[in-house]
């Protein structure tokens, strides 16, 4: 067989590939083209849908973006000593529900919206008293029983902010807040139990000690 009937043909060049393609645009008649069939974009129904925060029965008694750090303490190890944990950064929020009047700290990441924070601000023994963080004014840090994640647990939070001011605000608020639960649930202002609960207490107890002293 000869070296001419093997002869692979080089490919098109460029320019003639070009060529060719302007003569099939030249030669296109618009009316050849199969236009039949339904060409309509199909109609989607989009529904709203309300998706329940848990709040829609409170108040914003305050609210305001701010970081949060949880403590983490220590494991035992010299190494892994304890320290702050960022928790996230979002509107830290008072709450105060329409119909008890009760309030509570809540904070999501504005993320996720994931719930790092949640309890009720009631001033009681150790727990909701704001002291100054030792590095900066703008840090409040209080310990709570908190029950973010479903279920109570001892925490220790700090909360950052970008000003003094919204700082000193925040303090003012939490504490106002405070001192409006303890009405509600029965505590006063330094977390004690009010003086006349525990005079209805002590009344009730002498009257059953007496109960039972006729009853002999």
């Amino acid at each position: 067989m000869s070296d001419a009937a093997t002869e692979t043909k080089p490919a098109q060049p460029a320019e003639t590939a070009a060529t060719a393609t302007k003569e099939e645009e030249d030669n296109f008649n618009p009316e050849e083209e199969v236009t039949e069939g339904n060409w309509n974009t199909p109609q989607v129904e989009v529904h709203a849908v309300q998706v329940e925060t848990g709040e829609e029965d409170e108040d914003v008694f305050w609210k305001y973006r701010s970081k949060l750090y949880r403590w983490v303490g220590s494991t035992g190890d010299a190494q892994t000593a304890g320290e702050w944990k960022e928790r996230g950064i979002g509107d830290a929020k008072l709450l105060r529900h329409k119909q008890t009047g009760k309030i509570r700290f809540l904070l999501r990441q504005e993320k996720t919206l994931k719930i790092v924070a949640n309890h009720y601000v009631v001033a009681n023994g150790v727990y909701c008293k704001l002291t100054p963080n030792v590095s900066s004014e703008k840090i409040w840090v209080w310990t709570v029983m908190d029950f973010a994640e479903g279920e109570l647990k001892n925490e220790q939070f700090a909360l950052k902010f970008g000003q003094v001011e919204q700082a000193q605000e925040f303090k003012k608020k939490f504490e106002e807040a405070a001192a409006l639960n303890a009405k509600i649930f029965g505590v006063d202002a330094d977390g004690e139990e009010k003086e006349e609960k525990k005079e209805e207490k002590d009344e009730k107890k002498d009257e059953k000690k007496d109960e039972k002293d006729e009853s002999k």
